[in-house]
């Protein structure tokens, strides 16, 4: 009978070291996964993005968000192509690093406030339609300066939970809203006219989007 450590003395691998090589390519790492770190990076500074008009209303905290949203991106991009060329060489590497670096570009052509305009309106669209009838049967009160509080399941339009008149039927839904004046968001105008200066807060906006439905949104001019 062959002694067990006879094969080491021929140059035969024995079954330790097959074992061992055998788990090597598993303590690697899946490149996928490394590559969904890169990408998970740049989703939530997208999400930062998207909600940007909300997030706005935090002030200076807003910026620190938007910062640190930034640093999880550059570094989890970082450490995964870093370990993606370390394990797995460039052919991982390589791609995922051009694709990051290609995301602040796409970023920038996106018009982030256009698409949290139409998106949060197409997702809520039965909400903003039943607080447009409110408005025609006299169910808002124009009272304070910043408006009548919207009922509790429609207060989600509003940054601020409440309903503005801009006349006797036009109602203005603020998604930001300054300190102590100043405004955006959505408005549902009777007789819309792209040439007319609304007062947002005491802040001139005009309507910049049309969403359907008498639906509008208004920005500053």
């Amino acid at each position: 009978m062959e002694h067990p450590g006879a094969a080491w003395l021929d140059g035969r691998p024995g079954r330790d070291h097959v074992r061992m090589a055998g788990t090597s390519p598993g303590r690697r790492g899946s490149p996928v996964l490394m590559v969904l770190l890169a990408a998970g990076g740049w989703g939530l500074l997208a999400v930062v993005d998207l909600l940007g008009v909300w997030i706005a209303n935090l002030w200076l905290l807003a910026w620190l968000i938007l910062g640190a949203a930034w640093l999880v991106a550059i570094t989890a991009t970082a450490a995964a192509v870093a370990m993606l060329w370390l394990r797995h060489g460039p052919r991982w590497a390589i791609p995922t690093l051009a694709l990051s670096l290609a995301a602040p570009l796409m970023f920038a052509a996106i018009d982030w406030t256009y698409t949290f305009a139409h998106g949060f309106y197409r997702l809520n669209q039965a909400d903003f339609a039943a607080v447009a009838a409110l408005a025609r049967t006299g169910g808002l009160d124009d009272t304070g300066y910043y408006g009548e509080p919207l009922p509790p399941d429609l207060r989600h339009l509003s940054i601020n939970g409440r309903a503005a008149h801009l006349g006797a039927t036009d109602v203005f839904l603020p998604a930001w809203a300054g300190i102590p004046d100043g405004a955006i968001g959505y408005a549902h105008l009777t007789n819309p006219d792209p040439a007319h200066t609304y007062d947002c807060f005491a802040d001139p906006c005009r309507i910049h989007w049309s969403l359907g439905d008498g639906w509008y949104w208004l920005d500053r001019t």
